[in-house]
């Protein structure tokens, strides 16, 4: 008599293991490629808007004047120039021109305008990026991302917040609304 017609047959049966570990292992590998497509996506997020700051701050610098309405054109095209993000009601954009004056050329707010929530900024970061009578202009733009997969396991939104600074072209002092200096106090524009 042999050994192996005691064991019962559902022991020695292995037609079902490839299923049983495909099923093991399936949402480890599902999970890992969502995380990889996450990260993918927020990388994009982060060099597109990245790219923008860069251009706008390019943007406002070669002008010698702009309106209120030329920076809302500005905002509005963020729509095409961060495409394929939403960038809707998920972007708030901060530009300001930073003066130096006196003799020891400390920055001054001379103009700020906000569409959205303000970007955080230290005003001494300015220190030493112009002479005497010159300006910096100073984009901050904030993107509230937010993704489908965090959406589906409940997460939020993550907020990327970039800067640029740019020296003016033509003119040391890009005027806004016809005022090289309206007193730096936050003027909001857009739909806030």
């Amino acid at each position: 008599m042999r050994i192996r017609s005691f064991i019962p047959r559902v022991f020695t049966d292995i037609r079902g293991v490839a299923a049983a570990e495909f099923a093991l292992i399936a949402p480890a590998l599902i999970f890992l490629i969502m995380g990889v497509f996450e990260m993918s996506f927020r990388f994009r997020a982060s060099e597109e808007a990245t790219r923008y700051v860069h251009q706008v701050a390019d943007l406002i610098s070669r002008e010698t004047g702009l309106t209120t309405a030329q920076l809302e054109e500005i905002r509005n095209a963020a729509v095409f120039m961060m495409n394929p993000l939403d960038t809707t009601e998920n972007l708030d954009i901060d530009v300001s021109s930073i003066g130096f004056e006196g003799s020891d050329a400390d920055p001054a707010y001379l103009w700020r305008r906000v569409a959205g929530t303000p970007v955080t900024f230290n005003i001494e970061e300015a220190e030493g990026m112009g002479l005497e009578n010159e300006a910096v202009i100073r984009v901050g733009v904030r993107y509230n991302y937010r993704s489908v997969l965090t959406d589906l396991f409940g997460g939020g939104f993550m907020a990327i917040e970039r800067s640029a600074y740019a020296r003016p072209r033509v003119e040391r002092l890009v005027s806004l609304d016809g005022s090289t200096d309206d007193g730096g106090e936050i003027q909001y524009f857009g739909n806030n």
